[in-house]
């Protein structure tokens, strides 16, 4: 894993400042600092944390120049497409994951996954090693930065496995991913089994529970006790684990409150002040990266790609068709019936970045989707207050909605439903089909999937993992040809 050895900090100035690069090269560049000397400069720790929630929304996260290269909102949009209920308008951005090209070991875009995230990974192992030590009292501040460094670490890998391996359940003994410990190591790591990678996360984030109480952050932007809730409420409903599912997905709303249903489909999701946002970044005029950017690919009448060169990503025409009309959200879609509004039938209007300059927020977690977590999770314990969850969401978007009396896997297939409406673009759907062992269907009954598009894909079939990037099988002696994902 020699991009992430090369990975170098350089502290600007005041020690405030974090720059991060990684280089596929033999030695360490001359004028680099060790992660020890790093570690040792004032504010460095604390530098890093937020320089990691900057490389997380920056273009070239992934240290390519494609302008669906910027950060985790970026990779998680193209898992979206990866999946059936977006569908993508034209041959644009995003074709690659959405024709399956781009998960093979040659292209850029597997690279982009496993740079983004081991990226972080290597910054945030800086903070824990610096930290993380039987002879080092910390203070309060301290401990709040620790808490981060866990929870950044196991975001990372949570989504590495996913997008690499498959899901828990069934494959606890097949190939993961690589987990580092630290920045630097040779010869690089070989791939740790699924079972693994999960021995790692979890203690790691319940450590970060541990050091994030009482955390009071400044922005959305920070992950706290809540959002660290989050992230193990969806990593316990990965690996079956329903009642901790439940309890950290109820923790993790602790706070949140639910919109107005009213406002769903007008908010135009672009702002992080929204009730309901858990977890984002906040896009401004120095922050933003334009035309490489969600807003550039999702908001219909930017001048970006969807709108500027008719990108739009439209809804699965089947999935609209089971949407009551009662529902509220139903208006973020164009209706195709009597349409005047100069979009294609189906076009999405549920991103809409106010500014008009692409300084848009991105949502990373919103309380929503904690509803439905527990919900789920409830519902396969058995437990009857899980309609009385699933209706506390879906009654806020549809005022008709009568509270389900289905049980067990009718139940669960309901919220699965609620699931594909309410996070619609939003990163979860692809991941969706994997964790639920689902197929990929675009063909069957009237589907409005582009020819391009029209792929179907037999469940926990191998285009549901993408392959390892070319240049890591290049570098890391432990990870050789017979190790790769099957094309």
């Amino acid at each position: 894993m020699k991009q992430l050895k090369y990975i170098f900090l350089l502290i600007i100035a005041t020690g405030l400042f974090v720059s991060c690069e990684d280089d596929l090269l033999d030695t360490t560049p001359a004028d680099s600092l060790s992660a020890e000397q790093v570690a040792a400069a004032p504010g460095a720790n604390a530098a890093i944390i937020n320089g990691i929630y900057a490389n997380l929304r920056s273009w070239q996260a992934g240290s390519t120049t494609a302008h669906v290269d910027y950060g985790h909102k970026g990779l998680i949009s193209g898992f979206d497409m990866m999946a059936q209920d977006i569908v993508l308008n034209n041959f644009n951005w995003y074709i690659f994951f959405y024709n399956f090209n781009g998960r093979q070991q040659t292209s850029t875009r597997t690279l982009i996954a496993w740079v983004t995230y081991y990226s972080e990974v290597a910054n945030a192992n800086i903070v824990i090693n610096n930290l993380n030590t039987p002879e080092k009292t910390l203070t309060e501040e301290e401990e709040h930065l620790l808490g981060q460094a866990f929870a950044i670490k196991s975001f990372c890998l949570f989504n590495l496995v996913r997008i690499y391996g498959h899901t828990y359940l069934g494959h606890e003994n097949d190939p993961g991913v690589p987990i580092p410990n630290r920045i630097e190591f040779e010869p690089g790591k070989p791939r740790g089994t699924i079972q693994d990678v999960y021995d790692q996360i979890i203690p790691d984030l319940e450590k970060a529970l541990t050091l994030l109480d009482g955390f009071s952050r400044g922005s959305k932007q920070q992950i706290n006790k809540e959002v660290a809730h989050g992230i193990l409420a969806n990593v316990y409903l990965e690996t079956g684990n329903w009642a901790l599912a439940a309890q950290n997905a109820a923790a993790a709303r602790t706070g949140s409150q639910l919109m107005p249903g009213n406002q769903w489909a007008t908010d135009g999701f672009d702002q992080i002040s929204n009730v309901e946002w858990m977890w984002g970044a906040d896009i401004d005029s120095e922050s933003t990266t334009v035309f490489p950017s969600f807003f550039s690919h999702f908001d219909s009448r930017s001048s970006g790609y969807a709108g500027g060169s008719g990108g739009h990503k439209l809804i699965d025409a089947r999935l609209y068709n089971q949407i009551p009309d009662s529902d509220l959200r139903k208006a973020a879609w164009i209706s195709p019936i009597n349409n005047d509004s100069g979009l294609p039938d189906y076009t999405n209007v549920k991103f809409v970045d106010a500014t008009g300059s692409f300084e848009g927020d991105y949502v990373y977690m919103r309380s929503a989707e904690m509803y439905l977590i527990e919900a789920e999770a409830k519902a396969r314990l058995g437990d009857a207050t899980a309609a009385d969850v699933l209706f506390e969401l879906v009654s806020n978007r549809n005022p008709d909605y009568i509270k389900s009396t289905n049980t067990g896997d009718a139940l669960v297939e309901e919220i699965y439903l609620q699931r594909r409406i309410e996070l619609w673009g939003e990163g979860v759907s692809w991941f969706d089909l994997k964790r639920l062992k689902k197929p990929l269907d675009r063909t069957s009954g009237d589907t409005n999937h582009k020819t391009f598009g029209q792929i179907d894909i037999e469940a926990e079939g191998n285009f549901f993992r993408l392959q390892i990037p070319e240049d890591e099988l290049n570098s890391n002696e432990n990870i050789n040809v017979a190790d790769q994902n099957p094309s």
